[in-house]
């Protein structure tokens, strides 16, 4: 996966957050993923396909989710019911939509799947290993979160 890549799906879940949220995520480190390992509780995915192929995850723990989606929704959410899990999907499908504009704009043009939203401490997520996973931390107060991006040109 070719680094810069990933700066689009950055921008656009630093704006999704700010516009969407009310929330200002701060972006922490890059890392290659190199396993399915999961990275926390809650977790939205969508595929990509067209000229480029992979998927783009959001990963949040359960209180962080919980307060992030309180926040979106404006009512408090206690614990994981079907409209967190909606929510969370909703903020994947923001992300990779204002995403694939930015692409498009730049020639490279792809399709988004519906989003998926795994939830479970322990849960992996299959990429195909001919793909590179690329993720970057955000930070919101004292929790983290992740986006991690899998995609290679086709």
């Amino acid at each position: 996966m070719k680094a810069e890549y990933i700066n689009p799906f950055i921008e656009s879940t630093l704006s999704v957050f700010n516009t969407m949220i009310g929330i200002e995520p701060k972006k922490g480190e890059l890392y290659l993923k190199k396993d399915d390992e999961p990275s926390f509780d809650i977790s939205g995915v969508i595929g990509l396909a067209g000229q480029a192929v992979g998927s783009v995850v959001i990963s949040l723990p359960e209180k962080l989710a919980l307060k992030v989606v309180s926040k979106f929704l404006g009512e408090e959410k206690n614990q994981v019911d079907d409209d967190v899990v909606d929510a969370v999907g909703e903020l994947i499908n923001m992300v990779a939509g204002s995403t694939k504009k930015v692409f498009s704009e730049k020639g490279l043009r792809f399709k988004i799947s519906i989003p998926n939203v795994i939830v479970g401490k322990g849960h992996k997520i299959k990429r195909p290993s001919n793909v590179p996973c690329l993720g970057v931390f955000f930070n919101i107060d004292d929790e983290k979160f992740t986006v991690e991006v899998a995609l290679k040109e086709s």
